[in-house]
């Protein structure tokens, strides 16, 4: 492959992510520095702008978004997004990542996955494939649960609280995910968009729930109805890596 700018491989579709075995040395040393999925959501919080002429006219004609007069602008970093930036400057300075802090609920997920996946493959008839850390260019990239055949992902939780499940099964769509759990909503977003893949599932797993109505939920999120939103991934990861860059430039100096 040709080298290419990090802006040019932002906007490049034919662009092939390296799969990278989770929990390996190169694991833990390709993450250091790079903006992970699972804290996607710290970069979209930014700031607002008013829509244009164009963007009211598009808007839809009544129901979700109909009302909306103001889009995200990535241009403008929030406090989340800056500090998440700084800490992944201070990865490139050190060589590692942060180190994750020790939560019992993170391992009961972790050990619950494998069952979780299995029960998915179960009503679904999907085959999922066990993947690593994929990094997208030299700044950017994520972890999927799985991946299923060359399409499509899988982000699935096991929570450790039950009522917790019973939130996420009051959910309807992926609207109902990025208004609710906008940490996950752009964490599958993102996945998407490293992977250049058309479809991600959402599913949240509890086999302690009595009825198997109960112990999974399943939200579909298609390509089709988030281009707005990879745009907007595309745009902040610019800005960040911009940030990144100039901010090494400067301590380097």
């Amino acid at each position: 492959m040709e080298n290419k700018s990090w802006l040019e491989e932002l906007t490049d579709i034919s662009y092939a992510p390296k799969y990278t075995d989770q929990g390996s040395d190169y694991w833990e040393k390709i993450r250091a520095g790079r903006f992970t999925s699972s804290e996607w959501h710290k970069i979209m919080d930014c700031g607002k702008r008013k829509m244009t002429e164009a963007e009211l006219a598009a808007r839809p004609k009544k129901g979700i978004g109909s009302k909306t007069t103001t889009v995200p602008d990535p241009s403008t970093m929030g406090k989340a997004g800056i500090t998440y930036i700084r800490q992944k400057v201070s990865e490139v300075l050190t060589g590692m990542p942060k180190r994750s802090a020790y939560a019992y609920p993170l391992v009961y997920g972790k050990e619950t996955e494998p069952e979780a996946v299995e029960y998915f493959e179960k009503i679904t008839g999907k085959v999922c494939e066990d993947v690593g850390f994929q990094p997208f260019g030299d700044h950017a990239g994520g972890s999927p649960d799985r991946l299923i055949g060359d399409d499509e992902g899988l982000e699935i939780k096991c929570p450790y609280e039950p009522e917790n499940q019973i939130g996420y099964l009051l959910l309807t769509d992926h609207y109902d995910l990025k208004r609710n759990y906008p940490e996950y909503y752009w964490q599958c977003v993102s996945l998407m968009f490293f992977t250049n893949r058309n479809t991600w599932h959402f599913c949240t797993y509890d086999p302690r729930m009595l009825n198997d109505i109960h112990k999974l939920t399943h939200i579909i999120i298609t390509r089709d109805k988030v281009e707005d939103d990879i745009d907007l991934v595309i745009k902040a990861l610019a800005v960040a890596i911009k940030e990144k860059l100039s901010l090494l430039q400067t301590l380097n100096a």
